[in-house]
């Protein structure tokens, strides 16, 4: 397993130094230049977007996951994975870019439901936060958001790479939202 992390996060990187590249020297590709990174805002957003909006609703009575923000330390970047239970899902990169609307396609929004879903049974393992900090380096968190606040559990990389971490499931399930991500990439402009 230990092997596999790490492809996936050599991949992952080798994909955004690709579309760096491939959007500096090709002129057909389209680049959305702002005057900053959006990084901030789009998280930002993705924490303040509510069941309402999202056109979901739940009995009062219970603590239910809408959405879910996983955030990877990698070096000196952070991959944010943004799900909701409508199958929406979103990519940023804090370097700048990253995919956006990738919920539109099969694959990423099974991905994005399933990962959703399966928050809901680490509820218990997380704790109700107000701060929805960025992880260090090597450092994953993950933010549940539920229609009673905000859940927030985290794990070192090292203990996914040795199998021992309570997260690992979840991990895995985000990861193949990533997946999905990255895969559906050529064929929308979704990209930020």
């Amino acid at each position: 397993m230990k092997m596999t992390y790490l492809i996936v996060g050599i991949l992952l990187m080798c994909g955004v130094v690709f579309y760096f590249t491939r959007c500096r020297n090709n002129s057909t590709v389209k680049n959305h230049k702002t005057r900053e990174n959006a990084f901030d805002g789009l998280r930002d957003m993705a924490f303040s977007l509510t069941p309402v909006q999202l056109g979901v609703s739940f009995p009062d009575d219970k603590t239910i996951v809408y959405g879910i923000v996983m955030d990877w330390g990698m070096n000196s970047a952070v991959v944010t994975t943004v799900c909701y239970q409508t199958g929406d899902a979103s990519l940023y990169l804090s370097s700048g870019g990253g995919i956006i609307g990738g919920g539109g396609h099969q694959a990423v929004n099974s991905a994005a439901k399933q990962f959703v879903s399966l928050a809901q049974t680490y509820l218990d393992k997380a704790t109700k936060t107000e701060t929805t900090d960025l992880p260090a380096t090597d450092e994953i968190k993950f933010y549940l958001l539920t229609n009673k606040g905000v859940f927030a559990g985290e794990e070192q990389m090292k203990n996914f790479e040795n199998e021992t971490s309570k997260w690992l499931p979840l991990f895995e399930e985000g990861n193949k939202v990533i997946t999905e991500l990255r895969l559906t990439k050529g064929s929308f402009d979704g990209s930020l």
